[in-house]
């Protein structure tokens, strides 16, 4: 029986929206989506001894051996998937579906992905989506709230972190540098032809979902004229409600059960409201943002240049 290989690749960037776009591609009757969204199979540089503590146990408590040998119905968020007949396992009920692909946000910062993946199929397509490198730190930020990473103020976060010896993927936030979009996408630009490249930005998947999504089908050659449902957000800020539900979070057991219960979508409304809240506005103190709009601003000029779509919204005050 031979199994389906995936034929294109959602790449990143982490934070600017892969997850609802996997959620929307996942919809289509004519693409197969990996029941892992993120299997970082291809990002072979990242050490899996340097992962942060709290994220391998929590791993560990999904069971990923278990769970790729079941029937896989119900989707799963992440894992680090190292054996190559159980990345390909993960494509086993593939049927006819034109295209087949997953989703690592790992795959744009590491250093290996690219050149990974184009071994492993040079005609594979590729799918970028990049997010204002500042609101990407920043909704980084607010994520390890909500997974009780951290409970810093957002300026505190960014001192800390600068100060772990290990920069790579799993091992601390990154921040800073994830937003540096310019060498990250040129490694994929290098190998890939250019018509195998789509490169959106996040406020066009977020502002022009149905006209995006349609030029997403279209190169992907699926039908385009497929009405994808928008009722549901993916990913929204929320952190935990009071100190309470944050250290109830850091327990691992609990915190897996929790995400379990959320893939029911009677539950999950419920669960949210009562765990989380949106975050306060005005966090981030204006010297910050124009700090960091200093530090982007170069690399934002290089990507301009690089993909030849106009970023100057994103260099304005923000």
């Amino acid at each position: 029986m031979n199994i389906a290989k995936p034929n294109f690749f959602i790449v990143g960037a982490a934070k600017s929206g892969t997850t609802s776009l996997y959620a929307y591609l996942n919809q289509h009757p004519e693409v197969y989506m990996s029941p892992i969204k993120e299997p970082n199979y291809f990002a072979s540089d990242i050490n899996q001894d340097e992962i942060r503590e709290e994220v391998k146990a929590r791993l560990k408590l999904l069971q990923i051996d278990e769970y790729i040998k079941s029937d896989m119905s119900k989707t799963m968020h992440r894992a680090f998937i190292t054996s190559f007949d159980q990345y390909l396992a993960l494509f086993r009920f593939a049927k006819d579906e034109k295209a087949i692909g997953e989703a690592s946000a790992s795959y744009l910062f590491s250093k290996t992905a690219a050149k990974n993946i184009y071994q492993y199929n040079s005609n594979a397509k590729i799918i970028m989506v990049l997010r204002q490198p500042v609101q990407r730190a920043y909704s980084h930020y607010l994520m390890d709230q909500r997974m009780a990473l951290t409970n810093l103020s957002f300026e505190d976060a960014l001192i800390e972190e600068k100060k772990h010896p290990i920069r790579n993927w799993g091992a601390t936030s990154l921040y800073l540098e994830l937003g540096l979009y310019s060498e990250q996408v040129k490694r994929y630009l290098d190998l890939f032809p250019k018509q195998q490249i789509l490169i959106l930005l996040n406020e066009e998947l977020r502002h022009s979902t149905e006209s995006t999504m349609k030029k997403v089908y279209a190169f992907l050659n699926v039908n385009s004229n497929f009405e994808v449902s928008l009722e549901q957000e993916f990913n929204t800020a929320a952190v935990p409600r009071n100190p309470i539900v944050r250290k109830l979070i850091t327990i691992n057991t609990f915190r897996v059960k929790i995400r379990r219960a959320l893939k029911h979508s009677f539950l999950k409304g419920i669960i949210k409201s009562v765990l989380f809240t949106k975050p306060e506005k005005g966090e981030m103190l204006p010297e910050t943002k124009a700090q960091l709009q200093k530090y982007y601003d170069d690399d934002i000029k290089s990507l301009e240049q690089l993909i030849d779509k106009d970023l100057s919204t994103w260099q304005k005050k923000i």
